[in-house]
């Protein structure tokens, strides 16, 4: 089965991917918002998605080590890893301890602030040539383009909202 979705927040996407394999449906591949599935046991996996902290080298090492976890490494995109483990085998949670939360989603939280930042120079060369050339195509590419760029900062919000909350209950 081929389903295609676009997730900026990878929380929603793990839940998602638990869901579809409660209904049987195991994850086998992914590449830009498309989604291969295979039927599987209902439950039969738990997921998760990690990002890499550089994509020079690292990929190899980091697949290697995850299978003598007993974790396969279903796709990458990019930096971001597609990580899938039996069920059977036990709770899969890759950061358990609150300072390796906190440094996960500060990760992420960065990784997001360098594509806004793109994102909003694009924005503004964009709204440029819609003023200049005065073309409707390009009006509307730039109403995406503050689109995604809010997307964006609504990601970098939730993980610095993510880290608070781990940062409150680290002081506890």
């Amino acid at each position: 089965m081929l389903k295609f979705k676009l997730y900026y927040d990878k929380d929603a996407e793990e839940d998602w991917l638990k869901k579809m394999c409660l209904k049987g449906w195991a994850l086998k591949k992914f590449f830009l918002g498309f989604y291969t599935f295979e039927k599987c046991d209902p439950g039969e996996y738990n997921y998760q998605i990690d990002l890499l902290d550089s994509w020079n080298g690292e990929k190899d090492d980091y697949a290697a080590f995850m299978e003598d976890t007993g974790v396969k490494v279903i796709a990458q995109w990019w930096r971001w890893v597609y990580l899938q483990k039996r069920a059977s085998d036990g709770p899969f949670e890759m950061y358990t301890d609150v300072e390796s939360k906190i440094a996960h989603y500060s990760r992420i939280k960065n990784f997001f602030k360098a594509v806004l930042v793109i994102e909003v120079m694009c924005f503004f060369i964009e709204l440029m040539a819609a003023i200049n050339i005065g073309s409707y195509a390009f009006g509307i590419f730039t109403v995406l383009l503050a689109g995604l760029s809010l997307v964006i900062f609504k990601m970098i919000w939730s993980c610095n909202w993510k880290i608070q909350q781990y940062n409150h209950e680290r002081m506890m």
